[in-house]
């Protein structure tokens, strides 16, 4: 009985701090239209193949503090959509289509570093950071995802 009745209890709690959670970890980053653009790019694997539904993590490069990771579940996110994380820095979080492209849109004004990551297929990043100004488009270019985390000193395929 007792067991029962600690499961209900951390159902109940569960149901009540949801929602909660979900809405903080997709707050949206307040900016203004005019101080907003768009960042584009295209993923492949190794063989240059595109690569669908990685994950392709934009962080706005700040002035004013150390960068903070946050956690996002793949599932929680959908080609096309953008969830917007904001803490110590902002980070965007979207997935890329089936060609391989992805697209964030509303990105705030500034310089950003950009890192891919599909499971089973490898990491990627750029190497300089992409700028985005107010009404336009920053292009990442195409983005090559390799085994193991290059630059890092990580595992490399055949060590």
């Amino acid at each position: 009985m007792r067991k029962l009745m600690v499961a209900l209890l951390a159902v109940l709690l569960l149901g009540a701090i949801a929602p909660v959670v979900t809405q903080v970890a997709r707050a949206q980053v307040a900016a203004s239209p005019d101080q907003t653009g768009t960042l584009t790019g295209k993923v492949v694997d190794s063989n240059g193949n595109p690569v669908s539904g990685a994950m392709v993590n934009v962080m706005l490069i700040l002035n004013n503090g150390p960068r903070q990771r946050g956690r996002v579940k793949p599932d929680q996110v959908q080609p096309g959509q953008t969830v917007w994380i904001k803490r110590n820095m902002v980070r965007g979080i979207t997935k890329t289509a089936d060609d391989g492209t992805f697209t964030v849109n509303n990105a705030p004004v500034g310089k950003y570093h950009i890192f891919v990551f599909d499971r089973g297929v490898g990491m990627g990043r750029v190497k300089k950071p992409v700028t985005v100004a107010s009404g336009t488009t920053g292009d990442a270019g195409t983005i090559t995802l390799q085994k193991g985390r290059p630059g890092r000193g990580g595992r490399r395929p055949g060590k």
